[in-house]
């Protein structure tokens, strides 16, 4: 009896399926929302009950026929109807909505079965296999040939189409992956001729430290050239950025610059990068405990990194010690936050912290 009452559902949702596609949908608006909706639903109906329909059936032993072996015939009888249901509902879309024309992403064959409506005739074959199996007297009054056709040619054309589509969405993927990287690409090409169109339109008696962050060792060489050659040009480019070292409102740029550029005043720059980075533990303990937007990434463009290799680039030995500021600066980062909000945020360089005084014991 159950399988009965699931045959009629699976039934009941293809003909609202094939009533759904009969016409064709309007274009936009309300009623091409509603369309859509309808064919998901339907077609999820569809794919639930034939599913449930399935699963009857073979518990009851109803589709002995499409094999010997219990194993290899389960796996073959769930493969026809995942394979047939995939097959109606792409079948009942595609005759709507059909954009691979101008791409051929999706092989056009695919076009070509829902055309011919592949939605309505399709699913009648695994259907008519479905409905014989569910009487045993029906199939003994039947030839093997009989139960078969339908069955295996259902499962055939669907396995076709379902490589098709398994190959049209390999090719969206890599064609999507494609566009976006190409966007991706273009982005950073025009943020690139951006910086450097900003670094050539400076003048001598403009401010330097707008040029700093372009000099870290690892920009990119056009780039950071650029911003030397441009930094190079004021008269005593070296102590306006001590200068700016030496300013609590500017000191964190000029770490930018001492992360592989060398200074000749070295042990001037020396003691002001110590200073500072006691200014700096200042300033993060601060903005810990009075931050309303506190992020694990919210200390990534403090320059710390650069800080630390620049001391370990040209600073150590100066005869100056950095630890106990550096340690400052970590004693800072575990700072608990005031906002209960932000008490399990961790902040990723506080271990590149950690792991530099380890090496400076």
């Amino acid at each position: 009896m159950p399988g009965y009452i699931f045959f009629a559902f699976s039934i009941l949702f293809y003909v609202g399926l094939a009533l759904q596609t009969v016409s064709k949908p309007a274009s936009g608006g309300d009623n091409a929302m509603g369309y859509g909706l309808a064919l998901a639903f339907l077609g999820l109906g569809f794919g639930v009950s034939s599913l449930a329909l399935t699963i009857t059936l073979s518990a009851r032993g109803g589709f002995y026929w499409v094999g010997a072996e219990a194993g290899g015939r389960t796996a073959t009888v769930f493969a026809a109807w995942l394979c047939v249901v995939m097959t109606t509902f792409f079948c009942a879309l595609f005759k709507s909505e059909w954009h691979s024309n101008d791409d051929n992403t999706y092989p056009q064959f695919l076009h070509g079965l829902a055309v011919w409506h592949g939605q309505l005739w399709l699913p009648l074959l695994w259907l008519a296999a479905c409905f014989l199996s569910l009487n045993t007297h029906w199939q003994a009054s039947l030839s093997p040939i009989a139960l078969k056709a339908p069955f295996f040619a259902g499962l055939a054309i669907s396995a076709v189409f379902c490589g098709g589509l398994a190959v049209g969405h390999l090719r969206d993927s890599v064609r999507q992956s494609e566009a976006e990287w190409e966007r991706q690409q273009q982005q950073k090409d025009q943020w690139h001729q951006q910086t450097l169109d900003f670094i050539a339109s400076q003048k001598p008696e403009d401010p330097i430290i707008g040029l700093l962050v372009h000099t870290n060792q690892f920009q990119q060489n056009d780039v950071r050239q650029a911003a030397l050659t441009k930094i190079k040009t004021h008269p005593d480019w070296e102590t306006e950025i001590l200068l700016l070292l030496k300013n609590r409102n500017a000191y964190r740029e000029v770490y930018y610059f001492l992360d592989g550029n060398k200074v000749t005043r070295s042990r001037e720059f020396t003691e002001a990068l110590n200073h500072s980075i006691g200014w700096l533990a200042e300033t993060v303990a601060y903005e810990i405990k009075n931050s309303n937007n506190l992020q694990s990434w919210s200390f990534d463009s403090y320059g710390i990194s650069q800080a630390l290799r620049s001391i370990d680039g040209q600073f150590q030995h100066q005869h100056v010690d950095f630890r106990p500021t550096v340690r400052k600066l970590t004693q800072a980062l575990k700072t608990s936050p005031t906002d209960d909000r932000f008490k399990g945020v961790k902040f990723p360089v506080t271990d590149e912290v950690d792991a530099w005084l380890n090496q400076h014991k």
